[in-house]
C-alpha cells in the first residue's frame, strides 16, 4: 500500500467499497496454436474468458493485441502471435466458487485450439499448463 493510502481513507474520501481488490487474474489469449497456424476463433475465446473473468471480478479488461512469442521445444523454433490480455481483479469468493470453471476453460482453450501451452498469471505469478484434461 502506498504511503499516501496509510494517510488517507482513500475508500471513505472517494465513496469506494472498503475493501479494495488487490490480486489480479490474467488469461492469455494467443491466435497461433503450437504449430504456428493461426487457429480462427481468437475473439470467441476471448469473449468466453471475458464473461467468466467478470463473474469472478465484477468487471474484465480485454487488451488489444500485443505481439508476443514463445519457444517451441519440440521444433526448436519460436512463435510469433497476436495475443489479447483478459484480466480481473478478482473477489475472492466467486474466484473460489469459480476456479474449476477456470480450469475447464482453461484445458479446453489448450485442448480445442491445439496450444503448446496455456498461460495465465494471478497476483503477479505466471502458470504453465502443458497438459490438458480430456485428452
Amino acid at each position: 500500500m502506498s504511503e499516501v493510502a496509510h494517510e488517507i481513507d482513500l475508500a471513505a474520501a472517494t465513496g469506494a467499497e472498503a475493501e479494495p481488490s488487490l490480486q489480479v487474474l490474467t488469461v492469455y489469449v494467443p491466435d497461433r496454436d503450437r504449430d504456428d497456424c493461426e487457429f480462427g476463433q481468437q475473439r470467441k475465446w476471448v469473449l468466453a474468458f471475458a464473461r467468466l473473468l467478470s463473474e469472478i471480478g465484477g468487471g474484465v479488461t480485454v487488451m488489444p493485441p500485443a505481439e508476443g512469442g514463445w519457444f517451441n521445444e519440440e521444433t526448436g523454433k519460436p512463435i510469433w502471435e497476436r495475443t489479447v490480455l483478459v484480466y480481473t481483479y478478482i473477489k475472492p469468493d466467486p474466484f473460489r466458487r469459480l476456479l474449476p470453471d477456470l480450469r475447464g476453460a482453461l484445458h479446453r482453450f489448450g485442448r480445442e485450439t491445439n496450444q503448446g501451452e496455456v498461460v495465465f498469471e494471478f497476483d503477479g505469478e505466471l502458470y504453465r499448463i502443458r497438459d490438458y484434461d480430456g485428452q
